[in-house]
């Protein structure tokens, strides 16, 4: 899967608790994902390990937000839909030991989730939730001839989870939401980076949430050109 991509050097993420709370959608309930809130990784961070010198990793910052083309059809494997999307996946690298490498990197990614169902009208509604498929890459980059995150039960990556929607007073909802995502990383290194002559495949998992779990928020004149990258 091609998918076009922009890359940004140096500029920083700030993360902070933000509750995550979008209004009714008319039905009783709220439109999944949950836009504008995002999903990070509040704890732990992902990992590139495979193909770099001993020693040394590649530690990677995930947010997961500004969905769009969204798409619902009902039913899927938990029963209550299926939902197809794309969204704004941004990438904090830093390299640790001898490796010096210092990135943020947008990305789109195509997604799908499955949700089970649910009764809109209830005051609070949970329900299981499980990432089937996301996936981004770029090429071409100053480091990374290819760098491309593959993660969701679709892939044979497990990915479930779990959504708490919570009514709130002025027609608003809170969404405590995440995934515990099983993803993997490949890389190949571009000629004269760091990363020259070297690639690898890392796998792994990490919790990915939103609502309490928090939320990430990233430079406003970055999401600028991302913006105007998916415009066109």
């Amino acid at each position: 899967m091609i998918l076009a991509a922009l890359a940004v050097t140096a500029l920083p993420l700030v993360a902070f608790a933000v509750p995550c709370t979008v209004p009714d959608n008319g039905g009783g309930t709220v439109d999944l994902p949950p836009n504008p809130c995002g999903y990070v990784s509040p704890t732990d961070l992902h990992e590139m390990i495979d193909g770099l010198p001993p020693g040394t990793t590649i530690t990677v910052g995930a947010q997961h937000d500004r969905f769009f083309n969204i798409t619902h059809t009902p039913g899927g494997p938990l029963g209550g839909g299926h939902e197809t999307f794309g969204s704004a996946l941004t990438l904090v690298l830093n390299g640790t030991g001898a490796l010096v490498l210092h990135r943020t990197i947008n990305m789109t990614a195509q997604c799908a989730t499955d949700v089970a169902p649910r009764t809109p009208g209830n005051p609070l509604q949970s329900f299981d939730t499980d990432m089937f498929g996301l996936q981004g890459q770029i090429t071409g980059d100053p480091d990374f001839d290819l760098l491309r995150i593959t993660a969701g039960t679709g892939f044979g990556m497990p990915s479930p989870g779990h959504t708490t929607l919570t009514q709130l007073p002025g027609n608003q909802w809170a969404v405590d939401s995440f995934f515990d995502i099983t993803y993997r990383i490949d890389f190949i290194g571009a000629p004269g980076s760091v990363l020259a002559g070297r690639s690898g495949s890392t796998t792994g998992t990490i919790r990915m949430a939103t609502g309490n779990g928090g939320s990430v928020g990233v430079e406003s004149s970055t999401w600028g050109n991302v913006k105007n990258l998916y415009q066109h």
